[in-house]
């Protein structure tokens, strides 16, 4: 069967959109093999660099092997499904993350198997211990598509809301991340919780200096729990464990999930504070129960993430992606200051800035023409191309999407880029 195969039987019989989206951005590329920051198509006859990572799923790289063999270990000895039953996996996943945790009141945690599922939770955890039903987010942010994690998900680009006819009574939306003023008006006294990322994701801008700890602020004031989700931003890819630990701030509940199974498991995580959890977990008899999740395999795999992780060789190898990729940025903006502007760089959280609205529409087509897979753009202002690249590269990473970006930015001047 060929790529082409697959994409006819998407449009055919299965999730046509996909398909027709793909093929529309000349990107009609199945994955066959996979390794490290690289990813083949069916065939095997094209590489391309992966630095779109699912939003940070594959951050340790494809197939990291380490992960590999946790997971091939596991199985000789363990299965799935036997929730009833308490596991010392479980518990040990839980002492790594508490003693990492960005502050110590962060402390208990559930196993999961997405970060949709973990979100769910994390809104009926702040329903219970508020004795609300509202949940506050960014508008364009994401946190899932399916049950709360959907509800709080308002983006018309992104959300369901509208497509299911979902009810609109458990959440409400700010317009401006990094705005507190937003955030004041925003919230009632309904509202259980704001949930939020450390970064703007339309646009990956890092919050503000005082931004999340201003949000903590209205959260403590107004008696809501302060949720922020880590499923893209943590285990590393900010240049610390957690994207939290940048600033001065103490969540009610954290998120972790996507990079946590590194591709190979499906786990997340909720963590919460112990008055959080004990209000929840330990005051009835059936908290959360979910039959495939906390298994000893997804607590050996996410212990061993969290593991890789923090260790110093992995943070030193993001501070080079980090530094490789703003020197890089820096260059392109000054050979090509009519194309591109000057953005942000945190680890392995890079945007490089778009002059051109245009120019966002078909980046992410003309980056992957030249064997690169971008994360996305932004089509609002500002407009950015967007990056997730692998936390474990090599140094050939950096100069390998500034060479694409470069030869996309000839390209642009030239008049040769295709606009349709």
């Amino acid at each position: 069967m060929t790529s082409a195969d697959v994409f006819d039987g998407y449009i055919d019989r299965g999730w046509r959109f996909l398909a027709e989206l793909q093929r529309s951005l000349d990107m009609e590329f199945v994955v066959g093999r996979r390794e490290g920051p690289y990813i083949w198509n069916l065939e095997d006859t094209r590489r391309v660099l992966e630095c779109g990572n699912s939003g940070g799923v594959h951050s340790l790289g494809h197939r990291n092997p380490e992960v590999l063999k946790t997971v091939q270990d596991a199985l000789q000895v363990f299965d799935a499904g036997m929730w009833t039953m308490p596991t010392a996996e479980a518990l040990a996943f839980q002492d790594i993350v508490a003693a990492s945790a960005p502050t110590p009141a962060i402390c208990r945690s559930v196993l999961t198997l997405s970060a949709t599922d973990s979100i769910d939770l994390a809104v009926m955890f702040s329903f219970r211990v508020t004795g609300r039903r509202k949940a506050l987010a960014y508008r364009y942010g994401y946190h899932g598509h399916s049950g709360f994690a959907a509800m709080v998900t308002g983006s018309d680009a992104e959300g369901l809301l509208e497509h299911y006819l979902l009810p609109t009574e458990y959440s409400a939306f700010f317009p401006e991340y990094g705005v507190l003023d937003a955030i004041e008006r925003s919230l009632d006294e309904d509202c259980a919780a704001i949930i939020l990322e450390p970064m703007n994701y339309e646009t990956f801008q890092p919050a503000a200096p005082g931004f999340l700890e201003g949000v903590a602020e209205i959260c403590r004031r107004r008696g809501a729990l302060l949720i922020i989700d880590e499923t893209r931003t943590g285990l590393g890819r900010s240049g610390k464990l957690w994207m939290t630990s940048h600033y001065s701030v103490e969540p009610d509940i954290l998120i972790l999930g996507k990079g946590l199974g590194a591709g190979l498991y499906p786990v997340s995580a909720l963590v919460a504070t112990k008055r959080v959890y004990d209000a929840c977990m330990n005051s009835t008899h059936w908290g959360f129960m979910s039959s495939m999740a906390g298994s000893p395999i997804g607590a050996l795999v996410a212990t061993k993430v969290v593991e890789i992780a923090q260790r110093p060789a992995t943070l030193a190898n993001i501070a080079r992606l980090e530094s490789d990729l703003t020197d890089a940025f820096a260059e392109l903006c000054t050979r090509y200051q009519d194309v591109f502007a000057p953005a942000w760089v945190t680890g392995g959280i890079a945007a490089l800035g778009l002059r051109d609205a245009a120019a966002a529409k078909v980046v992410k087509r003309e980056l992957f023409r030249r064997n690169v897979l971008c994360h996305s753009a932004s089509e609002i202002a500002p407009w950015v191309v967007k990056f997730f690249p692998c936390l474990t590269a090599d140094a050939t990473v950096g100069p390998a999407i500034a060479e694409a970006l470069a030869d996309f930015a000839e390209a642009w001047r030239r008049g040769a880029v295709d606009l349709g």
